[in-house]
């Protein structure tokens, strides 16, 4: 008896513990970076809402010898934006200064050499602004909020750019 009584306890007790467990752990959806066209649209768009006329940029010298291709410019200024995506980045290699990942969101600032030393541009890497196509509750990242925080970061650039005067 006993041991029917025990091999039933433990039978119980292995059921009851299956039981508990909760569904298998979700993989995290996956994520693309917000397409260059449709950056260069947003990023245009917040220099206008500054009051600023963007105009498509030209590249600047960097160190190396190597040019950085600037999206967008002000009109009759030296500041613009450049949106980087992952073959520019490979293709500056060394001459694009790193971030300094103890700045946490900062803004990294870009100033060209030689005739360009004067241009200050602003960075932004393409795997900042990331979004998911899930649709719900369950999404990790939605189009709007990559847009938004792209919109977010070229107008404090531009905000910037107006309160210390740059050329």
């Amino acid at each position: 008896m006993t041991r029917t009584w025990l091999a039933f306890a433990c039978c119980w007790l292995a059921l009851l513990l299956t039981a508990c467990g909760g569904p298998p752990a979700k993989s995290a959806n996956p994520t693309r970076r917000l397409d260059e066209r449709r950056a260069v649209e947003i990023i245009a768009k917040a220099f206008r809402a500054e009051r600023d006329q963007p105009v498509p940029g030209e590249p600047i010298q960097l160190a190396d010898g190597k040019a950085l291709e600037v999206d967008i410019v002000a009109s009759g200024r030296k500041y613009g934006v450049a949106y980087l995506t992952e073959n520019e980045r490979r293709n500056l290699g060394a001459a694009l200064p790193p971030r300094d990942r103890t700045q946490g969101d900062a803004l990294q600032l870009v100033r060209g050499v030689g005739d360009d030393e004067d241009a200050t541009v602003l960075v932004l890497h393409d795997v900042d602004y990331v979004h998911d196509d899930h649709v719900g509750s369950g999404r990790s990242a939605s189009t709007i909020t990559a847009e938004r925080k792209l919109e977010r970061d070229v107008r404090d650039f531009v905000v910037r750019a107006h309160a210390e005067r740059w050329r």
